[in-house]
């Protein structure tokens, strides 16, 4: 009977044995897969300390962080009587670096596993003393930087496999804040990139709009210049009367990147009475402002139509010898955008083109680039998909009836 007992002992140890390696497997999987939703430190170490409690069966469960700074370790997360409630440490304890077995274990990157801790002159009580204690450096690059350390009332109650389990457990625990750690990172460089190429953005911006308001200036003062060798002083006095008033607008607008739509008509409507008083009313105009558009509410860039406001007048309607010149200006809302366009009944961008003697592609005055220009950094920055179109107008026979310029904004959600 006795011989048999030594038969079966040996398979009986290695079932038990399968049996806990299965059942340490399992716990580290656990361990591993719960930690894949944690996005911070902070909150993978509350994890780890929750399932050694939940898994392990251990009654309690502390890990110290690592100040490099002052060289102590800080109780940053507990599951057991140290915590009370949720995420809450009760009187958290600090461990000088090298005092008691927590700091051993940190000063060393040894492992320790205590069966009776009331021989051992290292030992620190904190919240009472219990005789079991097993202490686990979590490493970072060959690097302590916490510590999984667990206590238990029965004495030698933590066994190998729990050490086994542990280091394991402190290896996962290591690579996962190491991942949050470069996300982290990136994430921060990420958004100090996104900052830099906003101010960057905002910097062109502004350059930008200086340029344009010296640009709108000239154009109204050669107006003013244009009367006064003509000795039409009559005239000329209205319109240095309109002129101190767009020039009231324009240092208004220029004030910041966005005005109201109302603002930017008026300074447009003040410049279309400028030129039309320079040349003697020989056009007509027109503004078209749908009664659907809250003009105080809706937000433009300044001067962002004038350029093609001047397009249309001195290369469309002054070169024109026939007809009536008329002049449309049409704002209107479709869906959730707005709409500007600038209509004239003028020779058209190609005549036009001939009599500048340059390619039809590059009939661009100053302005226009500088529109297109802002444009392109105001859609990168504040993503209003702004955009210009134009569009060559016809009579029935064929013969150019004009252009219509097509200006569009993505207005923000109600």
């Amino acid at each position: 009977m006795g011989r048999l007992n030594k038969r079966v002992n040996p398979a009986i140890r290695q079932r038990s044995a399968l049996l806990d390696e299965l059942e340490a497997e399992k716990a580290v999987n656990y361990f591993a897969t719960s930690l894949i939703t944690q996005s911070t430190i902070q909150q993978v170490l509350w994890d780890v300390v929750r399932n050694c409690i939940s898994r392990l069966n251990f009654v309690d469960c502390v890990i110290y962080w690592l100040d490099q700074e002052r060289g102590v370790l800080v109780q940053k997360a507990a599951y057991g009587p140290k915590n009370p409630e949720a995420d809450l440490i009760l009187q958290p304890i600090e461990i000088t670096l090298g005092t008691g077995i927590v700091g051993t274990v940190a000063a060393t990157g040894k492992a320790e596993r205590i069966g009776d801790t009331s021989v051992d002159s290292r030992y620190i009580q904190d919240d009472c003393a219990r005789p079991s204690e097993i202490t686990i450096p979590i490493l970072l690059d060959g690097n302590v930087v916490g510590i999984i350390d667990a206590e238990h009332p029965e004495p030698y109650f933590f066994t190998l496999q729990h050490l086994r389990i542990l280091t394991t457990v402190a290896t996962i625990c290591a690579q996962k804040i190491n991942h949050v750690i470069t996300e982290q990172a990136f994430r921060q460089a990420e958004r100090q990139l996104m900052e830099t190429n906003k101010r960057v953005a905002e910097t062109k911006l502004l350059a930008l709009r200086m340029q344009m308001n010296p640009h709108f200036i000239f154009n109204s003062l050669n107006s003013i210049n244009s009367l006064i060798l003509q000795n039409e002083t009559d005239s000329a006095s209205t319109l240095l009367t309109k002129f101190s008033r767009l020039m009231r607008q324009i240092l208004d607008n220029a004030r910041t990147e966005w005005v109201s739509l109302r603002s930017e008509l008026k300074a447009l409507q003040i410049y279309v009475e400028l030129e039309q008083l320079r040349y003697d009313n020989c056009f007509e105009v027109s503004f078209q402002v749908s009664d659907a558009l809250d003009q105080d509410l809706i937000r433009v860039p300044p001067l962002i139509t004038q350029p093609y406001v001047e397009n249309a007048i001195w290369h469309g309607l002054l070169p024109k010898k026939e007809g009536i010149r008329r002049l449309l200006i049409i704002c209107r809302k479709e869906t959730n955008r707005l709409i500007i366009e600038i209509v004239d009944n003028g020779i058209g961008r190609e005549a036009s083109s001939r009599l500048r003697q340059q390619p039809l592609t590059n009939h661009k005055g100053y302005g226009v680039n500088l529109i297109e220009e802002r444009l392109r950094l105001m859609n990168e920055m504040y993503d209003v998909d702004g955009a210009i179109t134009y569009t060559d107008r016809y009579q029935k026979s064929g013969l150019p009836a004009g252009t219509c310029v097509n200006f569009t904004l993505k207005l923000p959600a109600s």
